[in-house]
């Protein structure tokens, strides 16, 4: 399949972010800049799927049960860590193309980390960020490795993809902050919301944390984490509230091979159903068309929800990404374990 390249030069690109972040915008120049963000994204599509081989063998080297897979970041969360970090230019913006592994422990992370790092590869190890020995403010843990693309195509030489390393129990509290932040409009994820969901997130990932036997985090220095957990959970009404999120999937899908397809999920604005669009690999202009037209269609940077991501089966899909169907089984079933152990 021909593979995607932006018209765009850098400055444009750079140019283009600015404006993104520009509250008075005028709809033009807000609407030539979503074309030149979206034709970055896709641009980032080769080296995505390289690195994402790459991954996915490394990955069931180490876990059989692996889940790996990709995902191109949404207009909002684009805009919205533009806005964090007023410096940062879109053109090098490192996480625009990312891939997932999702294995059953902690020690499979850290393994598949060593792993990826110790075998021999033409792209650039450029930065790891270990946020289980060092976790996020927010809570947030698992492994992130940004690598360079170099391999045979050289015009993407240079292009960045993060390679984002999770344990089950990482990733169900990581997928279950996003279904928060998407039904109750908060930025969580980002360290931004009310100061009780915060805390309640940060408390289930100290107590998620001594599951795992790793470090609980700076901000469970002094706190009885189990006790503050259980008091957040009945303020806040946790379990019935995740609960009523709890959304059907409705799609138009026809898949019966493990070829790798792109989807294109789309969460309705009153979270009661997700319509998943299935494109071929060699469909994936029409993929990256249609991302853009419903991107445009909301405001770009609400927390309206639409990715676009690849999987190479629906299982992998719903696993990777359980907050577009709104499931937090996994997190509530580990919460009111720690609480009650």
């Amino acid at each position: 399949m021909p593979w995607a390249m932006t018209t765009y030069t850098k400055g444009e690109i750079t140019r283009a972010g600015r404006i993104l972040i520009e509250r008075n915008a005028s709809f033009d120049d807000r609407t030539w800049a979503l074309d030149v963000m979206s034709s970055w994204r896709a641009a980032q599509a080769y080296p995505m799927r390289a690195l994402l081989m790459m991954l996915r063998k490394r990955a069931v080297e180490i876990d059989d049960n692996a889940v790996v897979v990709q995902r191109h970041k949404r207009a909002p969360s684009i805009i919205g860590k533009l806005r964090r970090f007023p410096k940062m230019e879109l053109s090098r913006m490192q996480d625009i193309g990312g891939c997932r592994a999702i294995v059953s422990t902690v020690e499979d992370v850290e393994r598949l980390s060593a792993h990826i790092q110790a075998c021999r590869t033409r792209n650039e190890l450029h930065r790891e960020y270990n946020y289980i020995s060092e976790p996020k403010d927010s809570g947030y843990r698992g492994i992130h490795l940004t690598y360079k693309y170099k391999g045979e195509k050289t015009e993407y030489n240079g292009y960045f993809v993060e390679l984002q390393l999770r344990s089950q129990i990482q990733h169900a509290w990581a997928t279950t902050v996003e279904i928060v932040d998407t039904f109750t409009d908060q930025a969580l994820k980002s360290s931004q919301g009310t100061q009780d969901w915060q805390n309640f997130f940060r408390m289930a990932s100290a107590e998620f944390a001594k599951l795992e036997q790793r470090p609980l985090g700076k901000f469970a220095d002094g706190k009885d984490t189990k006790a503050e957990l259980a008091r957040l959970a009945h303020q806040l009404g946790v379990v019935k509230r995740l609960n009523a999120f709890a959304v059907s999937a409705n799609h138009i899908i026809q898949k019966s091979d493990n070829k790798t397809d792109y989807f294109l999920l789309e969460l309705s604005e009153d979270g009661s159903r997700v319509l998943i669009t299935q494109y071929k690999m060699s469909e994936f202009e029409r993929a990256t068309a249609a991302y853009l037209q419903k991107e445009k269609q909301s405001k770009s940077d609400s927390a309206s929800d639409v990715v676009l991501v690849a999987a190479g089966s629906l299982h992998a899909l719903q696993s990777a990404y359980p907050n577009y169907f709104a499931d937090s089984t996994e997190f509530v079933r580990l919460m009111q374990s720690a609480i009650q152990g």
